[in-house]
């Protein structure tokens, strides 16, 4: 029993650490000015989309007292009051109802963004 006691305890932190170490996957897909889409594999241990992307070096915004304003995803910037244009946020293929900060990374999910 005492042999068996530290093979145990072993095990249970090899499978603890492989929980903790664990990335979500997921795509996204930008679309540019001339509607040329490039996709983006993204692994990641973030909590929200935005989270993930702005480490990704993918997005830029400015907080609101809204949440996260997406001023530039994949570098290329937009602003409403100069382009008339704003970042729209899908989720697998709908229009999100919540914003990049408000919305939790989902495992195999597509988020998308399309100057509109």
């Amino acid at each position: 029993m005492k042999k068996l006691l530290p093979l145990l305890l072993a095990l249970i932190m090899v499978f603890t650490l492989a929980a903790c170490s664990a990335k979500t996957s997921f795509t996204v897909v930008t679309t540019d000015l001339d509607g040329k889409e490039t996709t983006h594999e993204i692994k990641t241990d973030a909590a929200t989309v935005g989270e993930a992307l702005i480490e990704e070096g993918l997005l830029k915004g400015h907080t609101t007292e809204y949440g996260l304003y997406v001023d530039e995803v994949n570098g290329i910037a937009l602003d409403w009051e100069k382009d008339g244009k704003y970042w729209a946020f899908y989720i697998n293929g709908e229009y999100a109802q919540t914003g990049v900060d408000a919305t939790n990374v989902e495992d195999g999910a597509v988020y998308t963004f399309k100057p509109e």
